[in-house]
């Protein structure tokens, strides 16, 4: 398979985690305190798949987004999808240590944003798309599950829902437009 037809089926995998991880939040967010759950505790019950599976789909739109754009975004995009890898792999394997959990997250969200940013400076990404990882990896370092803040949660799987139509649709940066001359 080409690395150009992979990374379009990372988008469709990044759209479809993303929109998961829209779905999965807004439901948490929704929730009071669940049972074993001491209040205002909300509750992950019956949420745990679909955030696996969805955090799995996120992923596959990182490796599409590594491999269309790493020699643009260069070692500091790479870094980044390695630090949000291997916070996603930490995140996936701890089998439910909320302090695994923790320090998976952040690893993702610093490795996102880290992505976002050296995107946006080389310009290896459309400035919307690069906006959106930022805002959505600084969002959810906001999130909680106490209080209002789990609704924070929600820009980083609309951010992985606009970066996956990016890869699938093949958008360009400016500097790649072809110029019109008159």
């Amino acid at each position: 398979m080409s690395a150009s037809r992979l990374a379009r089926w990372g988008g469709l995998a990044a759209m479809v985690g993303g929109a998961l991880w829209v779905i999965v939040f807004v439901l948490f967010a929704s929730r009071s305190s669940g049972p074993d759950v001491t209040p205002p505790y909300r509750s992950f019950e019956g949420l745990g798949l679909p955030t696996l599976l969805s955090l799995l789909l996120i992923v596959s739109g990182f490796v599409g987004v590594h491999i269309w754009r790493r020699e643009v975004y260069g070692r500091f995009g790479t870094v980044g999808f390695v630090l949000a890898l291997v916070g996603a792999i930490v995140s996936i394997v701890s089998v439910g240590s909320w302090p695994l959990i923790l320090i998976g997250s952040y690893a993702l969200m610093i490795g996102s944003l880290v992505v976002g940013i050296g995107a946006l400076v080389t310009n290896a990404l459309p400035r919307w798309g690069s906006i959106a990882l930022m805002v959505g990896s600084v969002a959810f370092f906001l999130f909680n599950t106490e209080t209002a803040a789990a609704w924070f949660a929600l820009p980083y799987g609309v951010a992985w829902t606009a970066m996956g139509y990016l890869l699938w649709s093949g958008e360009r940066t400016a500097a790649e437009q072809p110029s019109r001359v008159r």
